[in-house]
Order: structure tokens, then sequence, then C-alpha cells
């Protein structure tokens, strides 16, 4: 369905002008409606939210004849580690949607509104299969070792030694007979705060406040006036629950997965905090998300997108500093099939000079070459050429740029490309009544630009699940064959492609999503080392 929309002319950025005017100057634009997406889950069944689906029918590689469990190890202190076994033990069974929180001094239980979170059904009766802890792979940190990063004064310092503690025990682990699956990594809420990131190293990034920190002083202050809150705390700008989106705790959570990626194995990073069940989320989203990011990393698939163009390549681009030359910048690439397999691949470090240009963009050799690098990784983990490439990246493509990838592409007879980049201007839309607009609204601001709401009401929850008024992600610019239809659909599927949580859906498309997270990891990264390219090994 389509229909004309009318706004009030607003001022316009010398930057970014307003280009859809007509003759008297009153902006016009058109509306239109995506439906949401459908996702695959067991059996070949297809809903749209992820926990339901999940609940239902289980993952996408359920099968019934499954018996090999999911092996897991633990670092931890020893109270810790009893938490985890109690914590582990309680979601075999049904968990249900409760929320604890600290209100001047007292414990506040709420029920979350389950049309929006469910209940956790159990690990088997979701996952058709056993998480095991085994005693030989539980490593513990000494009191000690506790002692030895209390008295370290600088930042700095005590996060790297903890990370090094962290990575000993990793090895130890790795260098058993048996291996696990996956790695939890529990650790005290003293510990957090000792290895809380300072502002200074919250600013390198595009992140300089702490959403979880909005979030919760946001609901403690509804609490203390006694006002409800209907949503899912997780959904309100996509602060996850097993903290691996840690934000407060980035440069200790980026060290402990280059420390897992040298040991191979994936790591999943667990606070006191969630294990007791005090914080911004409720019992059930914490057991949604923690089991299932677990069942991801151990190599399985939690669920596919439908109604994508087969045999395409999806790649999200971005740009990190290098930690030890501040004129040196490296281009991260995120790739992901059209069923959903990502992978990460690193260019060369380049100079850029910030003073000409704040925002990094690649030479037209090095476009080529990275592309054609995402490229030979694509095939070598598929082994299937992608027949078509679709590139998203914050801010626009240079002329050069777009001609090195183009470069690429033909090279290696790729004939079916779409570029996309994204902005923020603060633009927003308005419908009549109390609801904001209908997530999947997608209004045409001209040739090749328009705004798309990945976050706004969703008719299957019944309800807006987020706290403030959304901002919908703005395409920039798109050079391509599809249509812009199609681009939308696009970026709207892949809005569902986040394992790191099980939420409705995200902001932004998984190709860039997360690009921030990890080109801090990849800063950690030493320049001759080859970095993972599984992306279980990230989240």
């Amino acid at each position: 369905m389509s229909h004309r929309t009318r706004t009030t002319q607003t001022k316009r950025t010398k930057t970014e002008p307003l280009s859809l005017l007509s003759s008297k100057r009153e902006p016009l634009f058109t509306a239109t409606f995506i439906p949401e997406p459908g996702l695959e889950f067991g059996l070949r069944q297809q809903l749209v939210d992820p926990r339901v689906g999940l609940g239902i029918h289980g993952p996408v590689d359920r099968t019934s004849t499954r018996t090999a469990p999911i092996r897991l190890g633990l670092i931890g202190t020893g109270p810790l580690i009893d938490k985890v076994r109690r914590w582990l033990a309680r979601c075999q069974g049904e968990v249900e949607p409760i929320r604890r929180s600290v209100l001047r001094g007292q414990v506040v239980t709420r029920r979350t509104d389950p049309t929006v979170v469910p209940k956790f059904p159990g690990i088997r009766a979701v996952f058709a299969t056993d998480f095991v802890l085994n005693d030989q792979l539980v490593e513990t940190l000494s009191s000690a070792e506790l002692e030895e990063i209390r008295r370290i004064e600088l930042y700095e310092p005590r996060v790297t030694r903890l990370a090094e503690i962290i990575g000993k025990r990793l090895s130890v682990i790795a260098d058993k007979t048996t291996v696990p699956d996956v790695v939890l990594v529990a650790l005290p809420s003293e510990l957090r705060k000792l290895c809380t990131t300072p502002t200074k190293h919250k600013r390198r990034g595009r992140r300089p406040r702490t959403l979880a920190d909005i979030l919760r002083a946001s609901l403690e202050k509804d609490e203390a006036k006694g006002q409800l809150n209907l949503l899912d705390v997780a959904a309100a700008n996509r602060v996850s629950l097993d903290q691996d989106d840690d934000h407060e705790n980035v440069v200790l959570h980026s060290a402990v997965k280059i420390h897992g990626m040298r040991a191979d194995l994936p790591t999943q990073l667990l606070w006191e905090g969630t294990l007791d069940g005090v914080g911004v989320e409720d019992d059930a989203t914490c057991a949604w998300n923690i089991c299932s990011g677990i069942y991801y990393k151990a190599n399985n698939e939690l669920w596919r997108l439908t109604g994508l163009t087969a045999n395409s390549c999806f790649v999200g681009l971005s740009f990190y500093k290098d930690r030890r030359d501040e004129n040196l910048r490296c281009c991260v690439a995120q790739a992901f099939s059209d069923r959903g397999e990502g992978l990460v691949i690193r260019s060369d470090p380049f100079t850029w000079n910030s003073e000409h240009e704040k925002t990094p963009h690649l030479p037209r050799e090095m476009a080529a070459a990275m592309l054609r690098k995402v490229l030979e990784t694509y095939y070598e983990h598929l082994k299937v050429q992608p027949s078509r490439v679709v590139i998203h990246k914050w801010q626009r493509f240079w002329p050069d740029e777009r001609a090195g990838f183009e470069d690429a592409l033909k090279s290696a007879g790729v004939h079916s490309q779409d570029f996309v980049s994204f902005g923020s201007r603060g633009l927003r839309f308005y419908r009549a009544g109390s609801e904001p607009p209908i997530r999947g609204t997608y209004i045409a601001l001209g040739e090749g630009e328009g705004l798309l709401y990945t976050r706004g009401y969703v008719p299957f929850l019944r309800r807006y699940p987020g706290m403030r008024v959304p901002r919908p992600l703005e395409i920039l610019e798109h050079h391509g064959s599809a249509s812009m239809t199609q681009v939308a659909q696009e970026i709207l599927a892949l809005t569902k492609l986040d394992w790191n949580t099980t939420m409705f859906a995200g902001k932004e498309p998984i190709t860039t999503a997360f690009a921030w997270e990890v080109g801090q990891i990849l800063s950690e990264l030493p320049p001759n080392a080859e970095p993972k390219r599984s992306y279980r090994f990230y989240m």
C-alpha cells in the first residue's frame, strides 16, 4: 500500500539539504509499508518472532536424532562457579519473565508482559540437547589473583593483567584431552567496577555513554513514580543480556575475546549480577539470550532469514583506529550469506589524515583488494561464489571507493551489486494517534534515499517495544540494480539476524550493527596475527 504524506518544512542543514522540494518549497514524500520478514526454524516452520519460533519449533538445525551435548568450560571464582552451576540447573526447567531491581535499598520484583517476553521453556525443550559442564574443564580464579588485580592502581595495566590471567586459564582448558565447545567466563561485580571503561576509552568509538546505565536510571525513576513498564528492556537500544555487548567494559571484553581466539575457544562473559537475577532484564530474557548465544557459539544455527535473494552476500564495512599509531586505520568487513553464515575480514592498515577528512575511506586499489579478500574468504568457507554482492556502510561512498569495489566484482564475474550508505540527520515522522510509525514503514525522500523505520510499533507484539520516540534508519544513497523496496526489505530482514540476543529485531542490519564492537576487538589484535573468520568468536 502507499499514500502521500505532507509534513511541515524543517530547517535544512548546509551539508545535507533535503532534495525533494516542489516549486512551492513544500516537501512531498511517499510512504510505503514493508511486511515483517519471516524467520525459518526447525522442521522448516516460519514465524516472525525469534523467541516464539524457538519455543515452538526449536532451532533451524534441530533434529530428533541429535544426542551430542554441548560441552561447556568455565573460568571463575569459587562462589561464582557454584552460581553458574545453579543457574544452568535452573535453566533445565521453565524460567518465568520475572525482573528484580534494587530501588532505594529494597529488591523490587515485577513480571514482564509475557506477550513481549514469553517464558523460557528449558534448555532441552528448546534445543533438543543438553549443556554439560565437566569438572575437568573448570578453572578457578584464586583469591591471590583477585587481590593482585585490586592492588593495580592504573586502569589499563589492571585490565591487561586480568585478561592475561583469563588467557592462561583458556590455554589450560584448550590443552585438555576433551575440549569444550564454549567457555563461560564468570566474573564478580567487584571486577566489573574495577574494569569499567574510563571516559577516554568510551569516546574512541560511537558510543560515549553506557546504555545500561541510561536504562537502569530511567526504569528506577519510573518505578519510583509507580509507573508500569510493559516492554522488553533489551529492546530499548540493543542492550545485550549476557553483557557481551558491554560498553562499560569494552576493553576487557575485547581482550578476553582475543585470548579466546588464540586458544581457539569461543567465550561467553557472565557477570555476577546476571547470575543473581538482579538487573535491567528479567530472568526469562537472561535465559533466552545466554542459552541461545551458547548454542550459536557452539557452531550451531538458531534461525535463518526467509525471502532473501538466493546466493547473495551482504557485506558491512567499518573502520577502526590502530591503537599503536594514531594515523593508521584498518577496514573491517562483516560478510553474511543469505542463509546467515557470518565471516569477519580485516584489511591491511593504511594511513589516514583525520585533519583532512574525519571519516576514513578506502583508496581505489585498497577497496578492490579488500573486496577481493572478502570474496576469496567467502568461497573458502562456504564453497560457493556469490552471484550478488550488497555493501552497507555508514557515510557516503567516495567515487574511488565505489570504482575499486566495482573492479573487484568485475574481475570475479559478479555482475549484480548494490551499494547502500547510511547516515543520521535527525529526521523523524509521526503518525496520527498515540503509537509511533509501524516497524517496516519506508519513506522515500528522493532518488536512492529514504527513511526506514526498523524500530516502531510491531503488529505481532501489539505494541512498540521501546522507551523513546523511535528514530528511523536513514538511507543516504543507493547505487545498484535493485529497487529501493528490495533494498529496504533486505535491511529490515537483516535487523533480525543478531544471535547475541533473541529480541524481536535490532535497529541496524547485522552488517553494521556490531561494527564498532568488532573493530574494538581487532584493535587489540597484533597486526601480524590473523583474526578468526567466524562471527561466533566476536559475540
